[in-house]
């Protein structure tokens, strides 16, 4: 245990040199506009900031990561500086910006920025690292906010006001907002992915209406790649750059303050042929699962869901050294590890189902105890297992009045064992439940991790139905002129292949042409927008079904379906007569073989979208294999029937 002495009384020169600097005189001159007084109660003071500031460094300096269990660590005793990055669309240039620390200037040129990545890339980490450096740099007046906190029936603003609020000094709400509308708050708003799905329509609406209004501050926002995040298009949107080999062995050296567990491990890496999980340790949750189960098996697993299953593994079995070896955590529960472990999956699929990851102590218990009526074999107190899950194989933890998932990849990987363990006859429906779900960007890591679990499953119930819609897609797209190459027109394709694209000139526009483009699309899609990239003077707006999402994972283990088309056209035609709107179609009734190029060219700077091409010959192979193989189940079946 950290000794909160020690938290504190490191940041508290800072925390006050930040009343007495920034917020004691901002206050004082907005209570003087006002012409209210300063002591007056419902007006926000310096006592609010500071008790604010002492609680959320607190709880933000200390990390929650799956190597350490029950052990508590600060976050810049293990925190890698990361990289975002992002393309620009004009150059074709790269940004980085390495974050050691605060990046102060580019934050302010952006005001809003957006950092989207897949799970375990340390999205979070990372915005608490950046919180705590503006307290310790006194860059301004840092509110953090837990976007799975908000609610239908819990604001932003209520949120800001519960956090800042002491129990003996409460502020008026409206004068908070008038305070924040004066200027020079930074604002974290961590997991967006995270808000439930029956409030986050709500809470989108609230939050841009926030932003709107205390547009005077600056803004960083966190989540998994999500379609809805496209009501944020005003955002710069930012990835995090994978770790490099160097940067994946120091974080393990971080780990065992360079003790022999990550020597051995790093050696072992740089030795051996592991090239087949070069990709984890590109990512700083996989690299910590890495070293937690090297450290319990000391072997080097190969496949994602090994690599969970060795970290339950260890969780469950983990021994006190200071008892000496032989001593392992009691479970209330008394279940065996197997036991144990069939609850958890269906305590990860019913909160994978609800998609939630944090609750009230109630309503975890119930779901508990629907696995327990589940596992009706099994004999055990649900209030027993909870204890457990916090204490002696802690993969939930408690945060105030909340319990949740250490991190939420965790409960993806045992909903994913359930759909393949537990539901039986109903696995192919949940498999094409999920494909078939308008949320189905929930769902992306968990079924990364089931098609290393059942290749067999994710093959029939999401390849087979991928690859059917991309070749009937091809097959009713695809034709033939002599005045285009055809390899423009496989290109076409592939760019549009689950995604409507418009193009328009914006350079006669007079208003703010992104609100202009926005109200455009409204007219014209019938979908979601997904992003506006503007390039030159023309602005590519796209909407994509969020199927595609599932590219990526599919191309990273079935690169055989893909062909690659790397050459785009430059965009050498003239544009300037371009007559100012068009939706791209892949028949565009042109002849112009180098106009289809550059049409092809700007459909090329979508950013962030996987810009992979199917091979519709190795579908169509794909789509006999998998009959073949269904059929020869079909025959077994009927032969074992009768025995």
């Amino acid at each position: 245990m950290i000794p909160e002495t020690l938290i504190l009384s490191a940041a508290k020169p800072a925390i006050d040199l930040i009343v007495k600097t920034i917020i004691t005189p901002k206050i004082q001159e907005f209570a003087k506009s006002l012409k209210l007084s300063y002591k007056e109660i419902m007006i926000p003071r310096g006592e609010h900031f500071e008790e604010y500031f002492y609680r959320a460094y607190k709880k933000y300096s200390i990390i929650n990561t799956l190597v350490f269990k029950n052990e508590q660590r600060l976050i810049k005793d293990l925190y890698i500086p990361l990289t975002v990055w992002r393309e620009d669309t004009h150059s074709r240039k790269t940004e980085n910006i390495k974050i050691s620390e605060y990046p102060k200037q580019s934050i302010e040129l952006y005001k809003r920025i957006l950092i989207t990545d897949t799970a375990g890339m340390g999205k979070s980490t990372l915005t608490k690292f950046l919180f705590l450096n503006v307290i310790d740099n006194g860059l301004g007046i840092p509110i953090y906010i837990e976007m799975r906190r908000l609610s239908k029936q819990h604001t932003v603003l209520e949120e800001i006001s519960d956090q800042i609020n002491s129990l003996t000094k409460q502020i008026d709400t409206r004068l908070l907002l008038d305070f924040i509308q004066t200027g020079g708050f930074v604002f974290f708003f961590d997991g967006y992915d995270e808000i439930s799905l029956d409030d986050r329509a709500a809470v989108t609406t609230d939050v841009q209406e926030f932003i709107s209004k205390a547009n005077n501050n600056c803004f960083i926002m966190t989540s998994r790649p999500e379609q809805a995040l496209s009501c944020f298009g005003d955002f710069m949107q930012f990835s995090i750059k994978a770790l490099s080999r160097k940067e994946s062995f120091e974080l393990l050296r971080r780990y065992d303050n360079q003790g022999i567990t990550s020597k051995k491990l790093i050696e072992e890496l740089k030795t051996g042929d592991y090239e087949m999980i070069s990709e984890f340790l590109q990512n700083p949750l996989l690299v910590s699962l890495l070293f937690a189960a090297y450290d319990f098996k000391q072997t080097i697993p190969l496949k994602k869901h090994i690599f969970y299953r060795q970290v339950y593994d260890a969780y469950f079995d983990s021994h006190d050294l200071s008892k000496g070896d032989s001593y392992t955590h009691e479970k209330k529960s008394q279940l065996d590890i197997d036991d144990f472990d069939r609850v958890l999956r269906y305590v990860g699929f019913k909160c994978t189902k609800c998609q939630r990851i944090e609750f009230e102590k109630d309503a975890l218990l119930s779901i508990i105890d629907e696995a327990k009526d589940f596992c009706s074999d099994l004999s055990f107190s649900s209030s027993d297992f909870l204890s457990d899950l916090l204490s002696s194989v802690p993969l939930f933890c408690k945060d105030g009045q909340l319990y949740r998932w250490v991190h939420k990849s965790l409960q993806e990987y045992f909903a994913a064992q359930f759909i393949y363990k537990d539901s039986k006859k109903n696995q192919d429906a949940i498999l094409c439940a999920l494909y078939n779900s308008d949320n189905l960007d929930k769902y992306i890591n968990l079924l990364d991790i089931y098609y290393d679990i059942d290749n067999w499953g994710f093959r029939k119930n999401i390849i087979k139905p991928f690859c059917e819609t991309y070749v009937k897609y091809y097959e009713e797209s695809y034709f033939v002129n002599p005045m285009i190459e055809q390899l423009k027109i496989i290109e076409r394709i592939g760019l549009l292949f689950l995604r409507d694209v418009y193009l328009d000139n914006v350079s006669r526009i007079e208003d703010d042409p992104f609100l202009t483009i926005r109200q455009r699309l409204q007219e014209s899609f019938n979908k979601r927008l997904s992003l506006i990239t503007f390039v030159s003077e023309f602005a590519i707006a796209s909407s994509f079904d969020v199927k595609r999402r599932l590219i990526p994972i599919i191309a990273k283990r079935r690169p055989d379906l893909f062909i690659q088309l790397t050459n785009y056209a430059p965009p050498v035609k003239d544009m300037s007569g371009f007559p100012g709107q068009i939706f791209i179609k892949i028949r565009t009734g042109e002849s112009d073989n180098e106009l289809y190029g550059t049409y092809n060219y700007f459909l090329s700077f979508i950013p962030r979208e996987p810009h992979c091409f199917f091979s519709q010959d190795a579908c169509k192979q794909e789509l006999k294999k998998i009959d073949t193989i269904c059929n020869k189940q079909d025959i077994s079946s009927d032969f074992t029937s009768g025995l």
